[in-house]
């Protein structure tokens, strides 16, 4: 997931520095790849001591206090409204190549693209992880095919020119020399995706990081300078190549290798398209954490009773990225201008947060001190983007000093207190109040988890589990029918809650009111047949898993659930429960499907 996130810069990278910098575009990719590997190793770092997520806000928290976290969160978000917007733009201008007719509106296809990735947020797409890992594979090996094609079709000419093209910068100025390093540093934009990470990332946490971070290292290495040197020395060169969105693509094109163009191109708008979502997740993620620090509306947390997910997050995490696109019209030279603010104060704020948190440990020896190369490297490339970047400092320090301000004044209540003096809304406020202290309570289920479930087995004797969710009458019927064959007094009924999205937040799940409702009526049914139940409530990403899993605590050896009556869209998104079931049961118990 983070190659998907940090690979695909190396789509649009070459073209806006080379119409920035010229042919000393690879000079500065390389010399920026110094601080990406110490940042990155810093990342290892930063993943275990946030372990519940949160990233830039929970180490700017914890350094340098609340507030800083919460300013590195409006960062991040500007970021991750930016990766949105270029990677959508991106993706369709490199699908532009074999679709012409896509050029004529590439904004508008962007924008469509977005609104399709929010639906599918919202609905809660599966088997992500797996699903980047299919995408990113795809990609590298397809531009390392690029890269071996053009590297052994050179004569010593060839190499020649190329060698030459880091010669360029003798003749730069301290002005274009700051410049173009500060530019550089969006060719490895998206390491912050491994913090978001850390609450799902297999135990040890520091382990899998390394090895994550030395994945990414290596193969962001292998492919970013060599494609930005070749590009440039090929494609930039070459007065008939039309624009600079689509380098890699015109790069393949000239290898004369039958279809190698077109691999490119596919595997690059998916894998453009797939940051796009990654960094929409990525936001929403991040209006959650500053939710619970009180910077953002309560309201952001608030998740949609269909699918369980935070509908309100996904659509601001979309609706942003959607007008900066259709404010700049896909521009990629203003969109990675605008980049730079959100990214490199980030950078900033996480690099020297933990600088002042191993300060504070006493860890001061050698890796303190070269830690403070890469806080310095992103310190100087953020100064001169601000002074050199005014629509950049503009977008990004407006977007976050208007989040911070808004913020604090919601976290101290001075919004809340300003509305509640509105004579209509106080008057809703009182009349609230009344009917909810009026509402006489519903008879509910005496509802446990499912480690609970499993200390009451020596109390009640029951063999069978059945799955409820909605009406389940004929399922539970069934399920009381096996009981009072098998002689038993007691059955286990449970109800899985899915938690979807591809990173997790702090916030602990809740029974919606679906699952209260299941849970009651199975019971008030089982009670009028005159056998106990044990209403279990569990969350899961995903249902199937947790049917297995309750199956194996709760020792039973079967398993009565009915046909899901679920929408195609509904099963494709969130998993098909009984075609998983079965791999996933103990061998001792039985799956009984009832209609």
């Amino acid at each position: 997931m983070v190659f998907c996130d940090i690979g695909t810069s190396v789509y649009y990278v070459p073209g806006i520095l080379y119409e920035l910098v010229g042919t000393n575009a690879p000079f500065f990719v390389l010399l920026t790849s110094v601080g990406f590997v110490l940042i990155s190793i810093k990342y290892i770092e930063i993943v275990e001591r946030t372990p519940n997520g949160g990233g830039v806000v929970a180490i700017g928290e914890m350094a340098f206090g609340e507030r800083v976290g919460a300013l590195g969160g409006m960062f991040i978000t500007v970021d991750f409204f930016l990766t949105c917007a270029i990677s959508s733009t991106s993706g369709f201008y490199y699908l532009s190549s074999v679709f012409p007719t896509v050029a004529s509106n590439v904004p508008g296809f962007a924008c469509l693209a977005l609104l399709v990735l929010a639906a599918v947020n919202i609905v809660g797409l599966r088997e992500s992880a797996r699903l980047s890992l299919v995408m990113a594979v795809a990609s590298f090996l397809t531009n390392m095919v690029v890269l071996v094609v053009m590297l052994t079709s050179l004569d010593l000419e060839g190499w020649k020119t190329l060698f030459s093209l880091f010669s360029g910068f003798r003749e730069l100025g301290m002005r274009e020399l700051l410049v173009g390093f500060g530019a550089a540093w969006l060719a490895f934009s998206g390491l912050e995706t491994i913090s978001q990470l850390s609450p799902v990332l297999r135990q040890p946490v520091k382990r899998t990081a390394m090895f994550a971070m030395v994945g990414v290292i290596i193969t962001i290495l292998l492919t970013s300078p060599m494609l930005t040197l070749l590009s440039v020395a090929k494609v930039g060169a070459n007065a008939s190549i039309p624009g600079s969105e689509r380098f890699i693509s015109d790069l393949a094109a000239q290898t004369n290798v039958q279809f190698l163009s077109t691999a490119v191109v596919f595997t690059a708008a998916s894998l453009l398209l797939f940051a796009a979502n990654t960094a929409i997740i990525g936001a929403y993620h991040v209006f959650l954490k500053l939710a619970e620090l009180h910077y953002v509306p309560r309201r952001m947390m608030r998740r949609n009773p269909r699918f369980n997910t935070p509908h309100i997050a996904i659509l601001v995490a979309t609706i942003v990225p959607i007008a900066i696109v259709l404010v700049t019209q896909g521009e990629m030279g203003v969109l990675g201008d605008m980049y730079a603010f959100g990214l490199l104060g980030a950078f900033t704020i996480e690099s020297g947060g933990l600088d002042i948190l191993r300060w504070r440990d006493r860890k001061r020896g050698w890796v303190f001190l070269v830690g403070l190369v890469p806080t310095t490297m992103v310190v100087v490339a953020w100064l001169v983007n601000i002074v050199e970047k005014p629509l950049a400092t503009a977008f990004g320090g407006g977007i976050a000093t208007a989040g911070m301000i808004y913020g604090i004044a919601l976290r101290e209540g001075w919004i809340k207190e300003a509305i509640h003096h509105i004579p209509s809304v106080s008057r809703e406020d009182l009349r609230r109040s009344e009917r909810g202290e009026a509402h006489a309570p519903e008879i509910q289920a005496e509802i446990v988890n499912l480690a609970m479930a499993a200390d009451l087995k020596p109390l009640y004797t029951s063999s069978t589990l059945v799955a409820v969710r909605g009406e389940s009458t004929g399922v539970v019927a069934e399920a009381l029918a096996r009981v009072k064959g098998m002689g038993e007094n007691a059955l286990y009924c449970i109800y899985v809650e899915e938690w979807p999205g591809m990173l997790y937040g702090k916030e602990d799940p809740l029974p919606s009111e679906e699952g209260v409702q299941s849970l009651t009526s199975a019971a008030r049914q089982a009670a009028a047949a005159g056998v106990q139940v044990i209403p279990i409530w569990t969350t899961t990403y995903t249902e199937s898993e947790g049917l297995a899993r309750a199956a194996r605590e709760l020792e039973v050896n079967c398993l009565v659930t009915g046909i899901s009556g679920r929408s195609l869209p509904y099963r494709v998104f969130r998993g098909q429960v009984l075609k998983k079931l079965p791999k996933l049961l103990p061998a001792s118990c039985r799956l009984m499907v009832c209609d």
